[in-house]
């Protein structure tokens, strides 16, 4: 049987997403929060991440605190698994949950030209609650429903990984981008979770006349028409007396059709819901 060390104490996004992905790699394991002895450190099948002060992927020891040029603890081990370039092109959040483990809110802060009371309020009660839980434990086993939870945890993430990447692929050979009066939409008739990798085909696109995304609802059985980066030239609210659409949001960033009406009307529709060109005169 395997065995997973990380420290005792407060517990952070680090130690258990290390843990969470190393249940889903290494099938079963039993889970310790508590200081990591030499016994430990030089067991290769005893998992020891985010203390001991050793890096060694032989004997499986991945923390990073001895050097401060090494990222964080989960980062090691997602190397060590083969997923880190794949994770660090697919997840926004990726690089920078590093920083914060390791260089603190407030270099984050500073290199992403955030004031920090922002990464402060845009925490989650979630991550907090979740987290509290893990560090009220000294061990977990597969009969444990928190170990469950983290071991379905791990998988999922893993899974998404390789979903957001197939997902990208299909998003640029299927995806269509058609003119909308000046501007353009993104059409896309992919109806399973129609959203997923949207934003990093969007960055990949990298173009500013894309203003909208036409996809299918998943609340409902019609298109979904959705403003793209708060461009306030387009509002749907224009749109609201149609007879075709069933719903638009008070703010008017998106709309929603009774049905999956052709794409030459929803392409009307869309169009109605822009405005003029700005001129702009010298």
């Amino acid at each position: 049987m395997y065995k997973i060390i990380t420290h005792p104490g407060s517990a952070h996004k680090d130690d258990f997403m290390s843990v969470s992905i190393l249940l889903a790699t290494l099938g079963h394991a039993e889970i310790f929060r508590r200081e990591a002895t030499s016994k430990d450190l030089a067991d290769p099948d005893t998992y020891v991440v985010d203390v001991g002060m050793d890096y060694d992927l032989e004997k499986h020891n991945f923390d990073h605190h001895q050097d401060s040029s090494f990222p964080c603890a989960f980062h090691l081990v997602m190397k060590y698994l083969g997923y880190h370039d794949a994770a660090t092109q697919v997840f926004g959040w990726y690089a920078h949950m590093s920083m914060m483990d390791v260089r603190g809110p407030y270099r984050t802060a500073e290199h992403l030209g955030i004031d920090t009371r922002i990464l402060f309020a845009s925490s989650s009660p979630i991550d907090g609650y979740i987290l509290s839980c893990f560090s009220k434990v000294t061990s977990l086993t597969q009969e444990d429903d928190f170990y469950r939870l983290m071991k379905d945890f791990g998988e999922d993430f893993i899974k998404m990984v390789d979903q957001k990447k197939e997902r990208l692929e299909r998003l640029k050979n299927e995806t269509q981008i058609l003119p909308v009066k000046h501007l353009k939409a993104l059409v896309s008739r992919i109806e399973d979770n129609p959203k997923l990798s949207m934003e990093l085909y969007l960055r990949a696109l990298d173009d500013k006349a894309v203003v909208m995304s036409i996809t299918p609802s998943i609340r409902g059985a019609g298109w979904e028409m959705l403003r793209l980066g708060d461009n306030m030239m387009v509002d749907f609210r224009s749109v609201a007396s149609n007879p075709e659409i069933r719903f638009v949001h008070v703010n008017g960033f998106i709309a929603k059709t009774r049905s999956l009406i052709p794409i030459e009307e929803v392409l009307d529709l869309a169009s109605q819901a822009i405005g003029e060109a700005e001129v702009v005169i010298y």
